[in-house]
């Protein structure tokens, strides 16, 4: 029972004062009963209580207009009742519910009709309350289905798409795409370190946005150098810059002063290595659930990221020589094969250089093979000096070298082939335990690819050049090419009568070489005659 000081309101909808007494006399004093005329426009909640039952007789609702009562039965504020005559025409129970009525009574009423009927609208009441409790529970099950399976097909994309690459630029800048679909992101960028083999501190490689001012730039470069230092414990003492690739919209990232910079640490086990840097907007705040999804979705990053640099690093140690840390002789052949296909799809010049140190023997012999491995790799650092990106430079074997140039024509590679002759031929070398000074020389051929050739074509035409300088007395460059073998225009550019040195000693070692391939070719018919 309800409160008398604050009675459950009924309504009556055209109810006699009799009938409408009785009910409210049967109901109890926790019920106070609002009798309203057939034709009222509206049924209020009463201000002393809240609606509950609607006591209406079958003839005045029957004589209600359809669209009144159509929306009535869409008023769920109302539980109905419907009273029926004595004389009335008795009413199937779906019939009653298909006009909105909770229950039928039929008169006379009694105390317990009248009682029964409200303590069904009680129990509808109960039904209804724990139906709605129950399907907010089924829709908050749902709603946690829903973001869990989001979550899961979220770092779904991360995990295809970061381990479809190799390569850590791409990685990140997929990341940065997909991360944009779980929090504001407006820059991304990433450092990873390694103890340096120069010292004591960290080697640092810095991605970076791209389109950044030279103060951005700054910025960016000591906010992932502090971070760096930071997280791994040591100073950095060397780094690298490399640019990730713009968005489509091709934005300049701003700064990380702009918003808020989140730093991440990656790492695989124990082991760090790296720290994403997010920028975000400053009044950012994540849920618990998106928090749980941005720490998986790094570990997931971490791992993939971590493959792209040891890959990186075993792809490094098979195509370097271990010496010289330049390509070794199978990653020459692989670029020259590329080379080569390119050439013969665009028509563009390609030349190649093979350089050999002149009685190189000796140094090891007299020095030992420790100042030999010094002459070595200095030889390599100032084979890359003065070269372009594109250009590659290889130990091709031994004391040997090369040098694969696009887009440059024979007389071009020439003059860098007697640059770099000069340049070795001024230089002290310092090497082995005394750092005794030596004087070397060097013999370079060099070579350019004519059409329909292959690359092995032009090594073995570098190849004859550099034994001709070899034999020509060393010290020296001869290209060769359609027109010959001969010296570069640099080094004939000097008087009249060297020239005609030159000229006599190629001639000479053209010679030669027509002799040693006769005699090449008479000994195997010799040994073939014997068999």
């Amino acid at each position: 029972m309800h409160s008398t000081e604050y009675p459950e309101i009924m309504w009556g909808l055209g109810l006699d004062q009799d009938t409408a007494a009785f009910i409210e006399a049967a109901a109890g004093p926790g019920y106070a009963l609002r009798n309203l005329p057939p034709d009222a426009v509206a049924w209020m909640r009463g201000a002393e209580g809240r609606t509950q039952a609607a006591w209406v007789p079958w003839g005045v609702w029957t004589g209600l207009p359809k669209k009144r009562r159509q929306v009535s039965c869409q008023d769920e504020r109302v539980r109905r009742i419907l009273l029926l005559d004595e004389e009335a025409e008795l009413l199937e129970t779906e019939q009653v519910l298909a006009e909105g009525f909770v229950t039928a009574v039929r008169a006379p009423l009694t105390r317990f009709k009248v009682r029964d009927a409200l303590l069904r609208l009680r129990e509808m009441d109960s039904l209804t309350a724990d139906l709605r409790r129950k399907t907010e529970e089924i829709a908050l099950e749902r709603e946690l289905l829903v973001r869990k399976s989001n979550h899961l097909s979220f770092l779904n994309r991360v995990l295809s798409r970061a381990t479809a690459s190799l390569d850590p630029a791409t990685i990140l800048s997929k990341a940065r795409g997909d991360l944009k679909y779980l929090l504001p992101l407006t820059a991304l960028s990433a450092v990873f370190w390694t103890r340096s083999e120069h010292g004591p501190g960290l080697s640092a490689e810095l991605y970076m946005p791209c389109l950044l001012s030279p103060p951005q730039g700054e910025e960016w470069q000591q906010a992932l150098i502090e971070a760096a230092e930071q997280k791994a414990g040591a100073k950095v003492s060397e780094y690298r810059q490399l640019c990730l690739t713009p968005d489509r919209n091709r934005k300049a990232a701003p700064a990380p002063g702009d918003g808020r910079l989140v730093l991440l640490p990656l790492s695989v086990g124990d082991e760090g290595f790296g720290c994403l840097a997010l920028l975000t907007d400053k009044g950012l705040r994540l849920a618990k659930d998106q928090v749980q999804t941005l720490n998986a979705c790094v570990n997931h990053l971490a791992l993939a990221l971590r493959n792209a640099l040891l890959y990186r690093q075993v792809k490094i140690q098979a195509d370097r020589d271990g010496l010289t840390k330049i390509g070794n002789r199978r990653s020459f052949e692989v670029r020259l094969a590329d080379e080569a296909a390119r050439h013969g799809r665009y028509d563009q010049p390609l030349s190649l250089i093979l350089v050999d140190l002149d009685h190189f023997k000796t140094v090891n012999d007299t020095h030992g093979h420790q100042a030999g491995d010094e002459v070595l790799r200095e030889l390599a650092a100032l084979l890359g000096e003065g070269l372009r990106s594109s250009d590659y430079p290889a130990r091709y074997g031994g004391e040997e070298f090369a040098v694969i140039l696009p887009h440059t024509s024979r007389e071009q590679a020439g003059l860098l082939a007697e640059r770099l002759r000069q340049r070795v031929a001024g230089r002290v070398f310092r090497a082995g335990a005394s750092k005794a000074g030596l004087s070397l020389t060097l013999s370079a051929g060099v070579a350019s690819m004519a059409a329909g050739a292959t690359a092995q074509d032009l090594v073995l035409l570098a190849d004859q050049a550099l034994y001709l300088a070899k034999n020509g007395g060393r010290n020296r460059v001869v290209l060769a090419g359609p027109r010959g073998l001969r010296a570069p225009d640099e080094a004939q550019g000097r008087d009249a009568g060297t020239r005609a040195v030159q000229a006599s000693a190629q001639a000479d070692m053209q010679a030669n070489v027509q002799d040693v391939v006769q005699n090449a070719v008479q000994n195997v018919l010799r040994d073939r005659a014997v068999m």
